[in-house]
């Protein structure tokens, strides 16, 4: 099916950190991940139009472990349009698949392509061998990436992945946060930069926007807690006045358009 007149459109929501104890929680945010979670849910399904579908750019649970994902299940699951996962590195992937995407991209699969609305969407995995928080994208994945953006393929492109691309000169997300070979990236998916129309990710829990060679690399808040980024900046610091929120993406043949949606928690 065409795009023609009807846009795709999606929302990019990242960064639950969602744990089975509702109180869980860190002494440096204001809302629990779970209540964040449950009024995320909430926003998303009183949206007063419908999307094609829920992008989740991944930290889905608060750490790997498998039984955090039943409750995942349980508040994610009330979503009312199809939610599409991308594995953070906190997240246990196969807990992940089993619990929230069964039979999604083939068993078991951690990167993988599909088409909504004539769109093509990759779903890419950069939880490769490297210490977390940073991540990697191994070597195999790349060369299909770049076969992928090499095909001439005709159908607007939208790409997702959990970890920060490209370098943004601020040095806890370069150095602590990034992929490691985020430029290996840039280049496998270069070829593609015409019918590109976004590469979303989550991890760095802000809105950031970076723009190189005709490609839109843009990221989205957290429901749970959100951090400050400044040149030289070489610490996670959390931001306190930052809301939760999630970004609405509308991508037509040959634009992009993305909205930034905070929200504020029911006292």
């Amino acid at each position: 099916m065409a795009l023609g007149d009807s846009p795709l459109t999606f929302v990019h929501i990242s960064d639950t950190h969602i744990h089975q104890n509702p109180a869980y929680n860190k002494d440096y945010a204001e809302v629990t991940p779970y209540a964040g979670a449950k009024a995320l849910v909430d926003h998303i399904n009183a949206l007063p139009y419908t999307p094609d579908f829920v992008l989740h750019t991944g930290d889905v649970a608060y750490n790997p472990d498998p039984g955090a994902y039943a409750t995942c299940r349980e508040i994610l699951g009330a979503i009312k349009y199809p939610v599409y996962y991308v594995a953070g590195n906190h997240d246990e992937q196969e807990a992940l698949w089993q619990y929230l995407q069964p039979g999604i991209g083939g068993a078991q699969a951690s990167y993988y392509d599909f088409e909504v609305n004539g769109v093509q969407i990759i779903i890419a995995d950069s939880n490769g061998p490297v210490e977390p928080p940073a991540g990697q994208v191994t070597d195999d994945q790349l060369a299909w990436l770049n076969r992928l953006c090499s095909a001439g393929d005709k159908r607007p492109l939208v790409i997702a992945v959990h970890h920060n691309v490209l370098p943004v000169k601020i040095p806890w997300l370069d150095g602590y946060m990034g992929i490691v070979n985020g430029e290996e990236f840039h280049a496998a998916i270069l070829p593609a930069r015409g019918r590109l129309r976004g590469v979303f990710f989550g991890h760095v829990h802000q809105n950031i926007d970076v723009y190189r060679d005709g490609i839109l690399y843009s990221s989205t808040l957290s429901s749970w807690v959100q951090f400050d980024s400044y040149p030289g900046m070489v610490d996670t610091v959390p931001d306190p006045n930052a809301e939760p929120g999630y970004s609405l993406v509308m991508v037509a043949a040959e634009q992009t358009f993305i909205r930034r949606c905070r929200f504020v928690l029911p006292q």
